[in-house]
């Protein structure tokens, strides 16, 4: 089985990929970045994404770890794309950043991570990003 994490450049989804990563070298399973494009994006876009992904497992201190970037595109429904392809990776576990939350925040859970709670169908490990 494998981790999935969605690759996000803010600092709960850096410290989502940086935990995901940890999960997979302590568990010898397969880190799998999940990303989904806005239109069909370029070799170039794919590679400077690949970069950025290896930048935030280095400052995370875990830069040697395996992994493999998959992407998808999305037709208007962002969370919907990320489902299916959490749901076509076999990952056995997706790792979700989030933001701290007051008490009201919590009740009104971000409407995204909601749908993916929801959705998914793999368990999922939400990682809040540190104070």
């Amino acid at each position: 089985m494998a981790i999935a994490v969605a690759y996000s450049d803010t600092p709960e989804g850096r410290v989502a990929m940086v935990f995901a990563a940890r999960e997979a070298m302590q568990r010898r399973e397969q880190l799998l970045v999940l990303h989904i494009l806005d239109d069909a994006a370029g070799d170039g876009d794919v590679e400077a994404m690949r970069a950025s992904v290896q930048t935030v497992l280095d400052n995370g201190g875990v830069g040697g770890s395996p992994w493999e970037l998959r992407t998808g595109e999305h037709s208007g429904d962002r969370v919907g794309a990320l489902v299916d392809l959490v749901s076509d990776s076999g990952a056995g576990l997706f790792v979700a950043g989030s933001k701290r939350m007051s008490p009201i925040g919590k009740f009104l859970l971000e409407r995204s991570l909601q749908r993916l709670l929801l959705e998914v169908d793999v368990p999922i490990l939400v990682v809040k990003e540190p104070q």
